[in-house]
């Protein structure tokens, strides 16, 4: 079961994760805020592992403060507050792509843009807003595919739909970074 602080306008939410191999416990933090196309969050871990699931959580927490704070090398969430509708650029593509809500729907589709919030996606399939759809991103020059674990349909028009990732892990957040950074450095 998660437990929850409230620090700096932001909730943090430690849910550790039972490591059965080494029967420890992996810290793992989900840090959210409330925001105007509503609440985003993100998961943070680390490779640390605690005796018990109680030290994971203390842990847990304190490295979500850290976090915030901005004290922790190469994770940050200061840009989940931000006000600007375009907080990151966006960059044309046609990566083929799956979403699913579990149980019932299943589709395809080509991302037409992308950037580190969110993607537009052409699809036959029908959708409304504020749906809640697991991503799967088919970028060329990745082995896997790129997983978003929530991302939340914001708008409709046509066979075309709008994107924000609500929640993606920090190993596939890093892997859509270098997806971006490759768009920007690829010649047009």
């Amino acid at each position: 079961m998660g437990k929850e602080v409230e620090y700096q306008g932001y909730t943090i939410e430690s849910n550790p994760h039972l490591e059965a191999n080494w029967d420890k416990w992996r810290l793992r933090v989900f840090i959210s805020v409330q925001h105007p196309r509503g609440i985003q969050s993100r998961e943070f871990t680390s490779e640390f592992l605690y005796a018990t699931e109680q030290e994971a959580h203390v842990h847990g927490i304190a490295f979500g403060q850290r976090v915030i704070d901005g004290k922790v090398d190469g994770r940050t969430v200061w840009d989940m507050k931000s006000q600007d509708r375009r907080t990151t650029p966006r960059f044309k593509v046609q990566f083929r792509t799956t979403f699913s809500t579990a149980p019932k729907l299943d589709g395809t589709g080509m991302i037409l843009d992308l950037s580190a919030g969110g993607c537009r996606v052409e699809s036959e399939v029908s959708l409304t807003p504020g749906l809640s759809l697991e991503l799967r991103i088919y970028a060329p020059d990745l082995e896997w595919p790129l997983m978003v674990e929530a991302a939340t349909v914001q708008w409709v028009s046509s066979q075309t739909f709008g994107l924000a990732f609500f929640r993606i892990a920090e190993s596939e957040r890093l892997r859509l970074e270098q997806v971006i950074r490759d768009q920007m450095t690829s010649p047009a």
